[in-house]
C-alpha cells in the first residue's frame, strides 16, 4: 500500500502475525531512513493521515512514532509535524534512486566519497565566490593569486615544501597538470613510471605520446632498479599511493634526487595524494632534495567530488623559466571555481576534511580486516597504505582473474594488482579493494560478496591445477 501525501514508500502490514502493528510500521520506516529512501528534513503524514491511510487507528500510528522518536530517527517542529533527524539521514551515495539492473559497485582506488561532506563550508565558498563581479579581462597565467597562495600554504603545512604561491600553476586536475609538465618540460621517448601505479599516470604519458617504462617498486616503498636507460623523465610518488601506499625511504629519495641532477634534461615529477604527510620523523622531500630538476602535481578531486576540476603543479623558479609562453594559459578552472578552492583553503576547511577522510579511511580499513580475518593465513592483507586501499594477496588455489570474474558477475568490480602494472610487468596474484569512497552499509555488502567468493571450496575460482 502507498501512501500518496508525503510518504511515498512502500508499508505493508501483515495482520497475521502476532507482532504488534506499531513495531512493524516503526520498522519499516526506520529502515526507509537507514536505506536512505528518507531523508533528513522529510515532513512525515500525521498520525490521523498515516493511520487512514493504512487503516489502522491513530493509537498504532501515534505508538510507531513514539517508538522513531525515542530512537532519535525523528525531530518535532512546533506546530509543524514530525520530521525525519537530519542527523539519521544517509550519506549522500545512499540517497540516489535504486541502481539500474547490471549497474555495479565500483570498489577502484581513488573515488571520492560524499561521507561527512562539509556542505555548510562548500556552500559558503561558492556563495563568497559568487558575490565577486567576474573578471572582465582572461584569467591571469597560472591562476587566481589568491588560490595560488592558498595552494602554497597548503602544501608548506600538510607536505613540508618549501614554496611561495609564484611557484604554484592551477590546473584542471592531476592528470592535466602531468601532461602539461610533461609537454612543457619532460624529454621525448621513454618516461619512466613508477610500477606498481594507478592507470592514470600510464595512461597520460602514453595521450602525450612517450611511451612508459617501469620504474619498479617494492612493498616497502624503495625502487628496486636505477631509472631505466634513456628515460629523462621520472614520475613517482614516494609518499605512497594506490596500491601499496609504501613510502619510499630517505636512502631511495636521495638517489633520485642525485639522478635528477646528474644531467640537466633529467626531470622528476612527484605525484601527491589525498593524505596529510605524517608530522613525526617526516622524510626529506624529493623537490627539496633535487632542487631545480623536480615538479609537484596534485589535485582536490578526491577530497571533495570530481566535479571541482581544480589541481596544481609545484615548479622550481627556474623550471619557471623555463616554461614556454602560454603553457599553462589554456584549460584553466573557471573563475568561481579558483574562488571557491581558494576560500574552502584559506578557512581551513580542507585541512579538516584531509584529517576527517583518515579517520574514515582508518575505520573502513578496520571493518575490511575483521571481516575477511576468518579466512585465515591463506588470504594475506597488505599492511595498511593507501588511503582507503587494502590490497588481498590470494593463495594459489585462488585465481585473482577468476574471483575478479566472479565478483563481476555478482556486482561488484574489484580490480586486480595486475592492472596497477604496466604490460607484461610480473604481478602478484592479488585484487586491489578500494574502499574508502564506500558508505559503510555498501562496503559491508561488498565484504560479503567476498568473502562468499574466496571460501576456500568454491569452485569458480580455484586454479586449475595439473590440467
Amino acid at each position: 500500500m502507498r501512501i500518496p501525501e508525503g510518504l511515498t514508500i512502500p508499508i505493508e502490514l501483515d495482520r497475521t502475525t502476532r507482532r504488534p502493528l506499531q513495531d512493524q510500521l516503526a520498522e519499516q520506516l526506520a529502515g526507509a531512513v537507514d536505506r536512505g529512501l528518507l531523508a533528513g528534513g522529510c515532513r512525515l503524514p500525521s498520525t490521523r493521515t498515516l493511520a487512514e491511510r493504512l487503516h489502522v487507528s491513530r493509537g498504532v500510528a501515534l505508538a510507531a512514532y513514539e517508538i522513531l522518536y525515542a530512537r532519535g530517527y525523528l525531530e518535532g517542529r512546533r506546530g509543524s509535524g514530525s520530521y525525519v533527524a537530519a542527523r539519521r539521514s544517509a550519506p549522500p551515495d545512499q540517497c540516489r534512486p535504486p541502481a539500474p539492473a547490471g549497474e555495479h559497485v565500483d570498489c577502484t582506488p581513488g573515488q571520492a566519497t560524499g561521507e561527512g561532506f562539509p556542505l555548510a563550508a562548500w556552500r559558503a565558498a561558492w556563495r563568497h565566490a559568487s558575490f565577486q563581479p567576474p573578471p572582465v579581462r582572461e584569467l591571469p597565467r597560472g591562476g587566481l593569486p589568491e588560490l595560488r597562495r592558498a595552494v602554497a600554504g597548503h602544501l608548506r603545512r600538510t607536505r613540508g615544501l618549501g614554496c611561495d604561491e609564484h611557484q604554484v600553476l592551477i590546473t584542471s586536475g592531476l592528470a592535466h597538470g602531468l601532461r602539461l609538465v610533461l609537454d612543457a618540460l619532460g624529454g621525448p621517448g621513454r618516461v619512466a613510471v613508477q610500477d606498481p601505479a594507478p592507470p592514470v599516470l600510464r595512461q597520460v604519458v602514453a595521450d602525450s605520446g612517450r611511451r612508459a617504462v617501469a620504474l619498479p617498486v617494492d612493498r616497502d616503498g624503495g625502487w628496486t632498479g636505477a631509472v631505466p636507460p634513456a628515460c629523462t623523465t621520472a614520475v613517482v610518488s614516494p609518499d605512497g599511493g594506490p596500491p601499496f601506499g609504501a613510502v619510499v625511504s630517505a636512502l631511495r629519495r636521495q638517489q633520485l634526487a642525485d639522478w635528477a641532477r646528474r644531467e640537466e634534461d633529467h626531470l622528476v615529477v612527484e605525484v601527491v595524494g589525498v593524505h596529510v604527510a605524517p608530522a613525526a620523523a617526516p622524510l626529506p622531500r624529493l623537490s627539496n632534495l633535487a632542487g631545480v630538476r623536480t615538479a609537484v602535481v596534485g589535485d582536490f578531486r578526491t577530497v571533495f567530488a570530481p566535479s571541482l576540476r581544480v589541481g596544481y603543479v609545484l615548479l622550481h623558479r627556474d623550471l619557471l623559466k623555463a616554461l614556454p609562453p602560454g603553457a599553462f594559459g589554456d584549460e584553466q578552472p573557471s573563475h568561481v571555481a579558483q574562488s571557491a578552492l581558494a576560500h574552502l583553503l584559506t578557512e581551513g576547511s580542507v585541512l579538516r576534511r584531509l584529517h576527517q577522510l583518515e579517520r574514515l579511511f582508518s575505520r573502513k580499513d578496520a571493518l575490511v580486516r575483521a571481516a575477511l580475518a576468518p579466512l585465515g593465513p591463506a588470504v594475506r592483507l597488505a599492511p595498511p597504505g593507501a588511503a582507503g586501499t587494502v590490497v588481498v594477496h590470494l593463495p594459489d588455489r585462488l585465481d585473482a582473474e577468476c574471483v575478479h570474474a566472479e565478483l563481476h558477475r555478482r556486482g561488484v568490480l574489484v580490480p586486480t594488482l595486475a592492472s596497477f602494472h604496466l604490460p607484461g610487468r610480473p604481478a602478484g596474484n592479488a585484487l586491489v579493494l578500494g574502499h574508502g569512497h564506500l558508505p559503510e552499509q555498501v562496503l559491508r555488502g561488498v565484504l560479503d560478496e567476498l568473502v562468499d567468493v574466496l571460501h576456500v571450496e568454491h569452485p569458480a575460482v580455484e586454479r586449475a591445477i595439473g590440467l
